[in-house]
């Protein structure tokens, strides 16, 4: 079995302003260890796929950086003129695997900026996955959740349908947006629910096929972009299509809506899509001074508890008598913050954007 990892590298990373930014997003940045997360991503997969197997989708603006990440590899790029959600992403690359002949071998679709501990399980799961992909399954991967959580999508699971080498297949009944905090709370409390992952596993036939019934505009775009491939006008093909393309999720376009049986395979193997600054906090937590400190670049700390400093410039960041914040330094911005309230900073980005801005982000 062949395994084709698609890693989804075209979002914008805003909850991790200032230091992502709009040429710079969150899966471009070394925030967890020496790598960026994209490469711990596909250094993730690496073991049970080829090289040339892994498919990097992201957007045209960061050709540089896509560029730099692949070096001498073989991994194929393929470059979204424009952002336009995870259904046209993940056609793309399905497209692209038909058109040079992969139609049955399972892809794995990846976010580029989530975080594993246990990447032997996960990728024992993702074989898993790989096998029931190949008999025509639609396969997603449910994260147990550990708490009520308000920003992930749920997950409704069935029985237990199967149990392939002692790890338990759900069926998924129902793909649920983001509830309220109530609704979080019943979901946690009931044991009848995943968090969504958005890791998912299926053949491109599969997913092709599923495109064209319920996104049949889509599909149609799908198929000018795979006749111009290789072609001259490949470019302006792609571009033309693109900005006709509607922004939309492969779970609300097409899970929410397949009569395809949906299996889900739990995800034990310590994740996080991490989320927020102080989500990233909780992950490296191990990593805190006496006081409880993390702290990355130059900095001075007095009477400080439970503080995270990310310096990235050249200045020294020097905090007295404080606790319970994020700071976050750049050349050009400082983000002094309640670290309980980091998921709020995308009201900070409308707010740079109604004020123009722009430069800043």
């Amino acid at each position: 079995m062949e395994i084709y990892p698609v890693v989804m590298a075209g979002g914008t990373g805003t909850r991790f302003w200032p230091a992502s930014r709009s040429n710079l997003p969150k899966q471009f940045l070394d925030i967890i260890g020496s790598k960026t997360m994209i490469e711990q991503t596909i250094e993730r997969v690496s073991p049970v796929c080829r090289e040339e197997n892994v498919i990097i989708v992201g957007n045209e603006a960061h050709h540089v950086l896509l560029k730099k990440i692949s070096g001498k590899r073989r991994f194929v790029i393929l470059e979204e003129p424009f952002g336009r959600n995870t259904a046209p992403c993940i056609g793309f690359a399905a497209i692209y695997l038909r058109k040079h002949g992969v139609v049955d071998e399972p892809m794995a679709v990846l976010p580029a900026d989530h975080f594993i501990i246990d990447q032997e399980r996960f990728r024992r799961i993702l074989s898993i996955g790989g096998r029931l992909a190949r008999k025509g399954s639609i396969v997603t991967i449910g994260i147990v959740p550990t708490r009520p959580e308000a920003g992930y999508g749920y997950l409704r699971k069935g029985p237990a349908q199967d149990e392939i080498e002692g790890v338990e297949v759900y069926n998924i009944e129902q793909f649920v947006e983001k509830p309220g905090e109530e609704d979080a709370l019943r979901y946690t409390e009931s044991k009848d629910y995943f968090w969504n992952s958005g890791i998912f596993i299926f053949t491109p036939e599969t997913i092709l096929e599923e495109i064209q019934l319920h996104l049949p505009e889509v599909y149609e775009g799908l198929l000018r972009i795979e006749e111009g491939m290789g072609e001259r006008n490949y470019q302006e093909v792609l571009r033309s299509v693109y900005q006709e393309f509607p922004s939309i999720s492969i779970d609300y376009g097409v899970m929410e809506k397949t009569a395809h049986s949906v299996f889900a395979i739990p995800g034990d193997f310590g994740w996080s899509d991490v989320g927020s600054w102080e989500s990233l906090y909780e992950l490296r937590k191990k990593e805190t001074d006496d006081n409880k400190n993390l702290v990355h670049g130059k900095n001075l700390l007095f009477d400080t508890k439970s503080c995270f400093v990310f310096n990235k410039s050249k200045q020294i960041v020097v905090g007295l008598g404080i606790e319970d914040l994020v700071i976050v330094n750049t050349d050009d911005v400082i983000l002094v913050a309640d670290i309980k309230k980091s998921q709020d900073i995308k009201k900070i980005i409308e707010e740079i954007k109604r004020k123009g801005l722009t430069l800043i982000l």
